[in-house]
């Protein structure tokens, strides 16, 4: 997966392991992903959980692929904040 942020050349790319895959440009931390108990379990780490004390959790899947796509899908469909504009 590569995206671009505008006046950035960083690419986003995937670190690979067995157990633990994460996402990210170089400068920023976007997505993980956790095996557990046979599951992958997906997080969305740009934006915490509803009590704020971690990552937003994106589910949990029983393979590897999907569990990537739901980070990466989140980190697309991400809403943009419009506070303060006029």
């Amino acid at each position: 997966m590569e995206r671009t942020q505008p006046g950035s050349t960083a690419e986003l790319t995937w670190r690979i392991s067995a157990h633990i895959c994460a996402l990210s440009d170089g400068e920023r931390h976007v997505g993980h992903v956790v095996k557990v108990g046979g599951r992958w379990h997906a997080f969305d780490a740009m934006h915490s959980n509803k009590m704020g004390d971690g990552f937003r959790p994106l589910g949990n899947f029983g393979t590897l692929e999907p569990a990537k796509r739901a980070v990466e899908q989140g980190y697309h469909v991400r809403p943009f904040s419009f506070v303060g504009a006029a």
